[in-house]
């Protein structure tokens, strides 16, 4: 029988240089799906809260008719959101060491817009508002945008 050795010798440093651009590629694949998210104006723009108040002229200001005028009710917005899709929704890195990283949405309607697409979202800021903004990328026709733009980084980042 012939005997047969080898020598194994094995990188270390090339090593730590891949799992590094691992980390770095995860975390500008959240920032591009971010962005992604944020072009195809699928988030609500936030909420509109509307108040109705009454509007009084000087104390006895008389209207044409010659009754005393009791007031006129008008309407105005006390609150334009927007905070959802612009300041509230940021990319988590804290775990990227461990492979994981997060879209947090930091407001309290979050969830309540999100699993609720029958609500009639306002899309006068983005057209294309809707509950459930991610599903596109989960389960619809970009569900492949994570895994491709991963590879693309990967790819750049290492040199592979």
């Amino acid at each position: 029988m012939a005997r047969v050795t080898s020598t194994i010798i094995i990188n270390q440093q090339r090593i730590k240089q891949l799992t590094q651009a691992q980390i770095q590629a995860l975390e500008m694949t959240a920032e591009a799906l971010h962005t992604e998210v944020v072009q195809a104006q699928v988030i609500p723009f936030g909420e509109t809260k509307k108040e109705t108040y009454k509007e009084y002229g000087v104390r006895g200001q008389f209207a044409k008719t010659g009754r005393e005028y009791k007031g006129k009710a008008k309407t105005r917005t006390i609150y334009q959101g927007g905070t959802l899709q612009n300041e509230s929704t940021f990319v988590d890195y804290s775990n990227s060491s461990k492979g994981t990283v997060t879209l947090v949405s930091s407001t309290p309607y979050a969830r309540r817009l999100y699993y609720h697409p029958e609500y009639n979202f306002n899309i006068s800021e983005n057209k294309n508002a809707k509950g459930k903004w991610y599903e596109d990328w989960i389960d619809g026709k970009k569900k492949d945008f994570c895994i491709k733009t991963f590879k693309e980084f990967y790819k750049r980042l290492g040199g592979v």
